[in-house]
Parts: structure tokens; sequence; C-alpha cells
């Protein structure tokens, strides 16, 4: 099987937190967002329903112009949602239950050949996937 050519990159949640946060990890993807920005690059809706979530009342309409502007949307498919189900059934029958919103990034991945960026590789046990850390 041919391996297609990386199209960009996927953000997850604890990225855009670490970017925006002063904590022992910002540096580190800061870095790395410099290393990647010349990709195009991707929010999913998962990741901005945790975003901001965690984001104050008053830094809302601040963090939801910043997520509009500099990064694509990308929100899952059917053939997307229905690819994500079947990943989650496959590990909940190996003995692992991932989080919905796990393997819809990873679904949306894996789908657009896109990079997933995230601190937390080992919540995406997927062969198919390709990850990016920091």
């Amino acid at each position: 099987m041919l391996k297609r050519a990386i199209r960009g990159a996927l953000l997850d949640t604890d990225f855009l937190i670490d970017l925006n946060q002063r904590n022992q990890w910002r540096q580190r993807a800061e870095k790395l967002l410099h290393d990647i920005n010349s990709e195009e690059l991707f929010i999913s809706s998962v990741t901005v329903i945790e975003f901001l979530t965690g984001i104050p009342e008053n830094r809302q309409a601040e963090a939801q112009n910043m997520l509009e502007e500099l990064y694509y949307y990308a929100t899952p498919t059917y053939k997307e949602a229905a690819l994500a189900g079947s990943l989650r059934r496959d590990w909940l029958a190996k003995g692992h239950t991932l989080s919905v919103a796990d393997v819809v990034n990873a679904a949306i991945a894996i789908s657009r050949n896109l990079t997933l960026v995230t601190r937390n590789p080992a919540r995406y046990p997927f062969d198919q996937l390709t990850i990016l850390s920091w």
C-alpha cells in the first residue's frame, strides 16, 4: 500500500493549552509550532469544545477569535464518525476504553492524512496514525 504525503497537522487540545498557558510544556510547544508552521494547521470540533471549556468567560471572545483566525476547522464527516466508532470498538474488544474525543480526532487525522500533534501519544494507539509530540 502506498503511503500518501501528509497534508497538514491536526492539533490536539493539549497543544493549544500548552501554547496558551505558562506551564512546563509551553516552550516545547512553541518550538514545535515554529517547526510545523509552514503546514496547514487544523483543529477539530472536539478540540474547540475541550479548549473553550477551560477558558474563563472574560477571555472567551479572544480565544474564539484566535481559533477562527489561526486554524482551519475540521468537523467529522459521517464516514469519519463511523471510523471513530470502529476504532473505539476494536480497542474496547482488546480491553482498552478510549475516549470519544480521542477516537474522533484520530479518525479525522487518519481519514484526511493529517499528522496528529499531541503531548499524549499513548491515547492514540493506532498504527495508521502519524503522531508528532513534544
